[in-house]
């Protein structure tokens, strides 16, 4: 009972430090799963036989497949077809979103979603659309797509692979579907014809760049000499800024922001920090006699192209610093701002962590056929499609897909297991060049494959000390007053619950042993109740924490935290309702 108790606390500990989100979730479970081993709970030998999991390697190739498919050029041929359905707003959200679903079935819901996101607002800003109606759908529906495959999402891996463990036959590759198809159509149709209309559209207010609200970039600035802010008050220099530039702070000698007072003098290089809209920076310089701060490198940026890139979530730059950005990148790219929702902005820019979702305002000084590669290679999408982003050989597209088709095919029909197939697969997009050998490192995600390999132990330890079993004895006492369905129901609430506030991936590990203890002990089948397990994973929908698509989307989108649950509440409800029959219906 003792060892339940420690182990119960250091699950509730490691749920919680997920949930405050200071440090990585493979950091947090390593650190976790090495207590264990300290503790006597995991013997050593048992605890990096996570990396050997089918599951883990399966999630690892999965992400390669969906880069060597972008890779082939096939987003552009995406944004082409896309912009025919673009005649109206209706008739775009339904097409973006079914879209999604389907791409997402098939590849890594988080890459599908990251294709379409510059397509999307491509498309919106050639139409003078908010991009607020069509970003949060686009993820939602990425997510939902993801439940119709064995592939489309992690927790559909790690859930066929518990069955296999425990019955000796792991879930075919349409399995998920029964459940997953009627959840995605009916779930898209809410999301495309209600579910937008309860995110609040917030106003489009700029003519250059009439989509988002990036106005609270940071930029610090340096007076020089020719200043005309020398000897003049801080407060009469906020009085002359425009309504969308604000004086922010200062930088002090140790390198840190403190308050400017109204009163203050301001003098030469002295070096301030600005909330700015990017396409006032230029002008800022010029009335005043401000330069961007030295340490940025930079001494104008008049003549230089602005880009706007997004921190994705395999990105190298998480947890990372400016100087880190300036060793990976070299001096061809510079950033000049970074813009994050709720930022508490108290060391200088260049002093300050990356995070997944930020948006960093980069300054190009070098030759544009570079900057894509640059910009991969750092792990930043930008938020438009630029002139750099050319249309590839055609002939790649055809052998990426039919690389793709065959091993699909090999695994539809039980030829090989999934793992060999997509081996295959992956040796396939090397050899044609779709991936280097670099790139096959690069492009795994690997806080998520580390999550996963170190979460696998620590859940075979709730099983081990019987924790599951006492979790799923006091639930089945439930089921002399209540149907088995109505279990059916709890779980999957349970699931939805935690995957809104922890990895998904996680959650499925955690509830899983959990759902098929509860099935044993009221000799039910363990399929509904792994399927269960499988649709609340990937219901993440409440907040923007809750999954990395929407994560993404939180910034271009210019959302707050509360726009989620506004859609997201109502569409879990009726997730529970379209699901919970299907599953009992074909698994029952």
């Amino acid at each position: 009972m003792f060892d339940q108790i420690i182990i119960l606390g250091l699950l509730i500990l490691m749920v919680g430090l997920f949930i405050w989100g200071r440090w990585r979730y493979d950091a947090i479970s390593l650190g976790v799963l090495s207590v264990f081993v300290l503790l006597g709970y995991i013997q050593p030998e048992e605890a990096f036989k996570g990396f050997s999991h089918p599951a883990v390697i399966t999630v690892a190739l999965v992400l390669l497949i969906s880069k060597g498919l972008e890779r082939s050029g096939f987003i552009s041929v995406i944004g082409r077809k896309l912009q025919a359905y673009a005649n109206s707003e209706i008739q775009f959200m339904i097409s973006i979103t079914f879209f999604a679903a389907i791409l997402s079935s098939f590849m890594n819901n988080i890459g599908a979603m990251a294709m379409l996101l510059p397509i999307t607002l491509g498309i919106c800003q050639k139409m003078n659309w908010n991009p607020s109606k069509f970003l949060i759908p686009l993820s939602f529906a990425s997510i939902l797509g993801g439940m119709n495959t064995k592939i489309g999402t992690p927790p559909n891996i790690i859930i066929s692979e518990f069955r296999n463990d425990f019955v000796d036959k792991d879930f075919a590759f349409f399995d998920f579907a029964f459940a997953g198809v009627p959840v995605s159509i009916l779930g898209i149709l809410f999301i495309a014809l209600i579910g937008w209309r309860l995110i609040k559209q917030r106003p489009i207010n700029s003519e250059n760049n009439p989509l988002i609200e990036l106005e609270d970039y940071l930029v610090e600035m340096v007076i020089t000499e020719n200043s005309k802010l020398i000897e003049k008050r801080a407060l009469d220099f906020r009085q002359e800024l425009d309504t969308d530039t604000a004086l922010m702070g200062q930088i002090d000698e140790n390198g840190k922001k403190i308050e400017i007072h109204g009163n203050q003098k301001l003098y030469e290089g002295q070096i301030l920090i600005m909330k700015i809209n990017p396409d006032m920076v230029a002008d800022i310089q010029q009335e005043f006699g401000l330069d961007i701060d030295s340490e940025n490198d930079l001494t104008s940026i008049e003549d230089l192209g602005g880009i706007e890139a997004i921190i994705v979530p395999k990105s190298r730059l998480i947890g990372r610093k400016y100087q880190y950005f300036k060793r990976l990148i070299g001096r061809d790219l510079s950033l000049l701002g970074l813009w994050r929702r709720g930022l508490k902005f108290r060391f200088r820019l260049s002093n300050e962590i990356f995070k997944v979702g930020d948006v960093l305002l980069i300054a190009n000084r070098g030759e544009k056929n570079n900057i894509s590669e640059k910009l991969e290679l750092a792990g930043l999408m930008p938020l438009w499609q630029r002139e750099f982003d050319v249309a590839r050989d055609p002939t790649k597209i055809f052998i990426a897909f039919g690389l793709f088709a065959i091993c699909l095919l090999l695994v539809i029909f039980n030829y090989v297991p999934i793992v060999v197939a997509f081996l295959i697969c992956v040796i396939g997009f090397v050899s044609s060049k779709l991936l280097t050998g670099e790139g096959v490192y690069r492009h795994i995600d690997w806080p998520v494959v580390i999550l996963l390999a170190a979460m696998i132990p620590i859940g075979n330890t709730l099983i081990s000390y019987g924790i599951t079993d006492s979790v799923s004895s006091y639930l089945a006492g439930l089921s002399s007053t209540v149907d088995y369905v109505w279990l059916v129901v709890l779980i999957m609430i349970i699931t939805m619950f935690l995957s809104d506030i922890i990895n998904n991936a996680a959650t499925a590990v955690i509830m899983a042993p959990l759902a098929v203890s509860l099935a044993d002990k009221i000799n039910q089948p363990i399929e509904p109740f792994l399927m269960s397990v499988a649709i609340g994973a990937s219901c993440a929908f409440l907040s923007p924490i809750g999954h990395q698509c929407n994560t993404l989307v939180m910034a271009p989108g210019n959302y707050k935290f509360g726009d989620y649950w506004k859609v997201g509440l109502p569409l879990e409800i009726l997730i529970i309702l379209i699901s919970v029959p299907a599953i009992i219906f074909y698994w029952g």
